[in-house]
Parts: C-alpha cells; structure tokens; sequence
C-alpha cells in the first residue's frame, strides 16, 4: 500500500472513529503525542484530547458524512459535513501520518454553531487543556 493510500485510509477511519464513538479505534490509531489544532484551540496529548473532546463530541455530533477526501505521502484532508444540533458545519482536516498513526490534525471549520452547543465550561475546556 503506498503512503498516500494509508493516509487517506486513516483520515477516513478517523471520521468513521468519531460516527461510532470508537474510542479504542482511536487510542489504537492515534499517536500518543496526538496534537490536535481547531478553533478552539490546540490539544497535546491521545489521552488527554480523547478526555476532552469525547463528552463534547456526544453533544455536538449528529453526524458526520465524508464528501470527500484526497492524500499525498504522509498527509491527508477530508472534507466532511457535521451535522450539530444546530444545523451543520462543513469541515476539513488536514491530518498528518508518521509510524502508521495519527500524529497531527489540524481542523478548519467555522466554529459558531458548535459554540452554541456547548457549555462556556466546555468551550474553556478547549482553550485551556
């Protein structure tokens, strides 16, 4: 398989982990020094992201359909539809492959509708982790 083929592969396992709320998919595939880049902020750290992100993805993700994804070597980028509960937001990841895991994403999206959702605590939880 060649790297491009494995990047896309993990970008698209990386939306399929949070559809199915498959956490062990993502301890398995992310790299334990996972950073995480997104509106909200920078995350360092697998486990400490999943604690994090895990409770607030519950409440901000309906769902999630991939439009599309395209990779070259050891980066991917998909773009994807979030359906929250207040409507949806388009997205796209930029994630970066070493060692056969996840080692990077970085998020672009318009964040508003996502910060209607949660808490101020939860949103500070983001800015602060």
């Amino acid at each position: 398989m060649r790297m491009s083929d494995r990047s896309a592969e993990l970008a698209l396992g990386w939306i399929e982990a949070w559809i199915k709320m498959d956490m062990q998919w993502l301890r398995q595939r992310l790299a334990p020094d996972f950073v995480h880049v997104s509106p909200f902020g920078k995350l360092e750290g697998r486990e400490s992201y999943l604690a994090t992100v895990e409770p607030m993805a519950r409440k901000s993700v309906i769902e999630l359909t991939v439009k599309d994804v395209i990779a070259s070597g050891n980066q991917a980028a998909v773009w994807f539809e979030n359906r929250t509960p207040n409507g949806a937001v388009e997205t796209c990841d930029w994630v970066r492959v070493e060692n056969d895991r996840i080692k990077e994403i970085r998020s672009f999206y318009d964040s508003a509708m996502i910060r209607q959702v949660l808490s101020p605590a939860d949103q500070e939880s983001l800015n602060s982790a």
